[in-house]
């Protein structure tokens, strides 16, 4: 790799590399930016930010904090005429998972908890008022009444003045932790009201001539990571939070699973108690790309600032290739003489110059359609010749599924993956699989010689979109407990998908959605089964949406489901939303437990065979799908 190139791949590595917000540190506000959907956050009602991890969550909160609205205000008013002032949290599951344990009740642990919030709370209020004053050099003033009634709450004596209040509070917080794991044995003597502190606080603060007229956003990120318990603690504090302070939570789909406060007969309802945001939905298919392609070209841009010619638009540095282009490509000059070979062989007599002239990939497809026979590929191209019309519908619903057997077998790249379109549809929504998929492509564009001023090759574009499958299937194992058994399924359902993609002639197209049947004897398999596919949705192993086309009546209408699109170049299957099969709850489960047996099972049920050879990127599985 020359110096110019390894230059190249140090600034890609700064930019579009960092694609976590917490890897980016204040870097993350330079390269911020403002999706639709933030102005609907800027508003005093409590918010809930649903999304799957990498959708910008991190971002968007960091973004409303204090710190991030410094940055982010391009025309700087002053700090005093802000409407509010956000307070970021990030949930520490090290912290949090401290407060469980057979040795006390759960309503023991709701007090201990809620005791923690608070101090944590206030704690941020305080680091805030510190900030405030030191940016703006305006003292917030507090009468000694309103400080004394903080310090009530708190139990604490002799509290002066703001800066003994933050000092004593960070030592409760410091103790606290230290005494959680003998808690039960040496029970603290005193512990706050559930919100009682945080409101005297708020409402101080909020009554000095400094802050006066304002709100405070609690930012509170990974709201997944609460116990179920602790969930229903912070939805109390959120269902009764005063005009002072309000909340915007940031939560992986289905990652708030408690909605009751610790009232059990009250649950927070939208739009009543919250406005629900959900990134899939304001993020769609007609905004995300746009919203995607402001995001690229500001990486790029800022990876080479002082460049010339460099290609940022990502449409031009990512090309794509027609089906029809693709086939050619895939047939290559073997597959083509052959298929040629054969053409001539058909004894087509009058009709062999006009045959001979038709696209490459066309007569491929006229071949496959013809399931291989010299006859039916005969008749298909006199068909062809005659009423070329009579085969745009056939063309339009089985030409691209058609490119996926082209290769069936053989080594090497046995189907594209290129150009932006498809790598946006691949991140399904999600602004870190499509940083992921960009950067893996230049990176490999660049080990293979090219510069930024060239487009990306459709060779690296695919072996890139293969690297980043294989990455998050690696990672699945270790996001959950039920990490070995998403890694598992992945796999399996992959196999599925790859072998029906291979040997799709004669059955329905595209097929890479199921859905579930339920079987109604079973209801500890219901339970499992729900309980694995609410993981693998969290954690982006599969994404749902509603099912509305009931294939019997039998069939719960609940959710389709398929692999995220992410995994499709590593398995070789259409990343496309298409046609779907069913799988039963028991043959769910078993993919999980008896992968061997089961693919075998599932792919009987279309007449196919998993005897067709694995591609090359899935060869490191090889001894899992024999069963070993």
């Amino acid at each position: 790799m020359t110096l110019i190139q390894e230059d190249a791949t140090r600034r890609l590595n700064k930019t579009l590399g960092l694609y976590k917000a917490e890897w980016l540190n204040e870097a993350i506000f330079k390269l911020f930016n403002e999706p639709a959907y933030f102005q609907e956050l800027r508003t005093h009602r409590p918010c809930v930010l649903i999304g799957g991890r990498g959708t910008g969550k991190t971002t968007v909160l960091r973004g409303l904090s204090y710190q991030g609205q410094l940055e982010l205000t391009s025309n700087p008013s002053p700090i005093t005429e802000w409407p509010f002032y956000g307070v970021y949290y990030r949930v520490n599951t090290n912290r949090v998972t401290a407060f469980r344990g057979a040795e006390l009740s759960e309503e023991k642990w709701c007090a201990y908890f809620g005791h923690y919030i608070n101090l944590t709370f206030c704690q941020l209020l305080l680091d805030f008022s510190s900030w405030f004053e030191e940016k703006t050099e305006v003292k917030i003033d507090i009468p000694a009444k309103d400080l004394k009634k903080v310090s009530t709450t708190l139990g604490l004596q002799e509290i002066n003045t703001i800066g003994d209040l933050a000092e004593e509070i960070e030592y409760l917080i410091l103790d606290f932790e230290a005494q959680i794991n003998t808690i039960a044995d040496n029970p603290p003597e005193r512990i706050s009201s559930l919100a009682a502190p945080l409101d005297e606080l708020a409402s101080a603060l909020l009554k000095s001539s400094a802050l006066k007229g304002k709100q405070f956003f609690f930012l509170i990120d990974e709201f997944e990571n609460f116990e179920d318990y602790q969930q229903r603690v912070l939805n109390t504090i959120i269902k009764h939070a005063n005009k002072n302070y309000t909340f915007k939570i940031g939560v992986r789909e289905l990652g708030w699973r408690q909605r009751a406060t610790l009232n059990s007969n009250e649950q927070l309802t939208s739009p009543a108690d919250y406005a629900r945001i959900n990134i899939a939905d304001k993020l769609n298919e007609q905004r995300f790309p746009a919203f995607a392609e402001s995001v690229i070209r500001q990486r790029i841009t800022s990876a080479f600032p002082d460049e010339e010619n460099i290609i940022t638009t990502p449409q031009q540095l990512l090309p794509t290739v027609s089906d029809l282009e693709e086939a050619e490509l895939l047939l290559g000059s073997e597959g083509k003489t052959k298929l040629l070979e054969k053409l001539r062989n058909l004894n087509l007599l009058t009709n062999l110059d006009a045959a001979m002239r038709i696209d490459i990939g066309h007569l491929y497809f006229l071949s496959y359609w013809g399931a291989g026979t010299d006859e039916s590929f005969a008749e298909n191209v006199k068909s062809w010749l005659s009423d070329k019309n009579s085969w745009k519908q056939k063309l339009e619903n089985h030409f691209h599924a058609s490119l996926y057997a082209i290769r069936k077998g053989k080594r090497g790249i046995s189907k594209y993956y290129t150009g932006w379109d498809v790598y946006v549809s691949l991140a399904n929504g999600n602004i870190r699989y499509l940083l992921e998929l960009v950067h893996a492509a230049f990176t490999r564009h660049v080990e293979n010689e090219g510069t930024p001023q060239e487009p990306i090759s459709y060779k690296s574009q695919t072996e890139a979109a293969e690297d980043i499958g294989r990455k998050n299937l690696s990672e699945l194992e270790g996001l959950s407990v039920e990490g070995g058994k998403l890694t598992k399924l992945v796999l399996s359902v992959g196999r599925i998908l790859q072998v029906m993609a291979s040997d799709a002639n004669g059955h329905a197209p595209e097929v890479n959605q199921f859905h579930i049947k339920q079987d109604s004897s079973k209801t500890d398999a219901s339970e499992q089964v729900k309980k694995i596919l609410e993981q693998a949705v969290m954690h982006l192993a599969l994404v749902r949406s509603p099912g509305n086309k009931l294939m019997s009546e039998s069939d719960t209408a609940d959710y389709d489901y398929r692999l995220h699109p992410i995994f499709s170049p590593l398995f070789v299957f259409s990343h496309r939303k298409k046609r779907k099969f069913v799988l039963g709850e028991q043959q769910f489960l078993g993919l999980i437990s008896y992968p061997r047996e089961t693919i075998r099972e599932v792919l009987a049920q279309s007449n196919r065979s998993d005897s067709i050879q694995l591609p090359d990127q899935l060869s490191l599985f090889g001894s899992y799908y024999a069963g070993n």
